[in-house]
């Protein structure tokens, strides 16, 4: 039985990089399909900006990237007021995003969306950094958690 049903989640990118780093579908294939239930529910989505972060910092052939591709149903445009959120949230906290990165940060993109759908935020930054999505988003009254604190909190086990 899953923990919180009907409740939305929006994961970022270090905990889907995490998912398959620990968490390999060949030795964990219910957790892949746990996560696979969540996002045909529409209850686990992310910011299309996590799908290209992914794309513009993977190879071709990594396992992720092709999964991720597999996931369009979890990936939301952001709408323009999710946009203009997410404009406010880099003024306000401009050290959330890397100014030197070729790619563009989804972190804000992350907040913003889970502002919009009243989610709770999955990612894998430092709690106790304080330009990280775990404090940022937590000065906009929203919760964060790790990917184990997730999988803890819904009950699962392998």
């Amino acid at each position: 039985m899953e923990l919180f049903s009907g409740h939305y989640y929006c994961i970022d990118t270090s905990s889907l990089i995490n998912l398959t780093r620990w968490y390999p579908r060949n030795n964990f294939p219910s957790l892949w399909e746990k996560i696979e239930g969540l996002i045909s529910e529409g209850r686990l989505i992310a910011p299309t900006y996590v799908l290209k972060e992914i794309e513009q910092a993977t190879d071709k052939k990594d396992i992720l990237l092709k999964w991720v591709k597999q996931q369009k149903r979890m990936f939301e445009k952001l709408e323009q007021e999710q946009l203009h959120s997410a404009q406010e949230i880099v003024k306000n906290n401009p050290l959330l995003i890397d100014k030197d990165k070729t790619i563009e940060d989804a972190d804000p993109f992350v907040i913003a969306l889970a502002i919009a759908k009243n989610a709770t935020i999955i990612t894998d930054e430092s709690k106790t950094n304080p330009n990280k999505i775990p404090t940022v988003a937590g000065k906009y009254n929203r919760k964060s958690m790790s990917l184990v604190e997730f999988i803890k909190l819904q009950g699962w086990k392998f």
